[in-house]
């Protein structure tokens, strides 16, 4: 009897040490946001597109748009880097965004916005500021544009009426909004800030953001992401403002896109990288990409894309995560938040 009751101590003792591995490994897996995912899957192309390439978006099809800023014009590429379109735009196009309706908005560098059809097609061009830099579509449909040496955001409607032009603080740069209509603004400056706008274009936060900060991302959770090259970081902020962390990243970090499987990918536009990290914000993988990545995008099959400005390319990183990128206005997707 003895016997059999060490027996089964024994038995108990094993399987609750088993158990544990088991969680342990569970929770690694949960903060890669990579299960079932081998870290090393991933591939890389690299695809020649022009002088200067900035702005990317994903069209139907899994189509990537870029903006290339030295040729005047938008490419749309399909998942094999062809070229499918060759689209004369503009003076310097830089940023590019696709509606639901599917389409084209184009900042570009002589202070317009420019509307195309899925047939490339200009159906209207519109005056916005001086040097227009980040574009974004918000919940409500219309067209939101940062000029950088107006200080404004301008909100567009979908047929490209001015609507309402913002102040938005100096040198006002990436832009995102939540889902509740809140604009938030990266302001390109030696003391950083991110200007938060209520739906009005009132100012109604300002927070400190170290030197001047670039892209900008929110999570499900509210939480704002903003890359700092100068200072080789990412700053996690809460909805005040505060932050939450500091990720260490060299090389630059420039843009930034949030997949829907809880990871982070960061481009570092001085190491010819990017950088996918956990939900916590432990590195889990590095990828090469062409010269000076800038602007990223995560597809809707899970690849990463990003627009090389230094050697004209535009880098695709297949298999990078299950995930699509994640817009807060789509709502919470991930079963643990950022």
């Amino acid at each position: 009897m003895e016997y059999v009751k060490n027996y089964l101590n024994n038995l108990m003792k094993k399987l609750l040490q088993f158990s544990l591995f088991l969680l342990l490994s569970f929770i690694f897996l949960i903060d890669s946001g990579n299960i079932n995912n081998s870290a090393n899957a991933a591939t890389e192309s690299n695809f020649k597109v022009g002088t200067t390439p900035y702005g990317l978006a994903v069209g139907k099809k899994d189509n990537v748009y870029a903006a290339i800023s030295g040729f005047n014009n938008v490419i749309e590429l399909n998942q094999n880097g062809k070229l499918i379109k060759n689209i004369n735009t503009d003076w310097a196009p830089s940023g590019i965004v696709i509606s639901k309706t599917g389409y084209v908005y184009v900042s570009t560098g002589i202070g317009n916005v420019v509307k195309l059809n899925n047939k490339g097609q200009i159906l209207k061009k519109v005056k916005v500021g001086i040097i227009p830099a980040g574009i974004a579509v918000g919940p409500d449909g219309n067209i939101y544009v940062t000029s950088i040496h107006s200080k404004t955001v301008t909100k567009l409607s979908p047929s490209l009426t001015v609507l309402k032009i913002f102040y938005a603080g100096i040198a006002p740069y990436g832009i995102v909004l939540n889902d509740n209509g809140l604009i938030y603004v990266t302001n390109f400056t030696n003391k950083g800030t991110v200007t938060v706008l209520n739906k009005s274009g009132k100012i109604i936060k300002v927070f400190d953001a170290q030197r001047k900060p670039e892209g900008i991302a929110i999570g499900p959770a509210g939480n704002i992401y903003v890359t700092n090259g100068l200072s080789d970081s990412v700053l996690k902020f809460n909805k005040n403002g505060k932050i939450l962390e500091k990720i260490n990243i060299k090389g630059a970090p420039y843009g930034i896109a949030l997949s829907t499987t809880g990871n982070m990918f960061v481009a570092c536009i001085y190491a010819d990288k990017v950088v996918k990290l956990s939900r916590s914000g432990r590195v889990l993988n590095t990828y090469k990409t062409g010269k000076n990545p800038n602007f990223i995008l995560i597809d809707d099959n899970g690849d990463v894309w990003t627009a090389n400005s230094g050697d004209g390319t535009v880098t695709k990183i297949s298999g990078a995560t299950k995930g699509k990128e994640f817009f807060p206005y789509k709502g919470p997707i991930w079963q643990e938040s950022f």
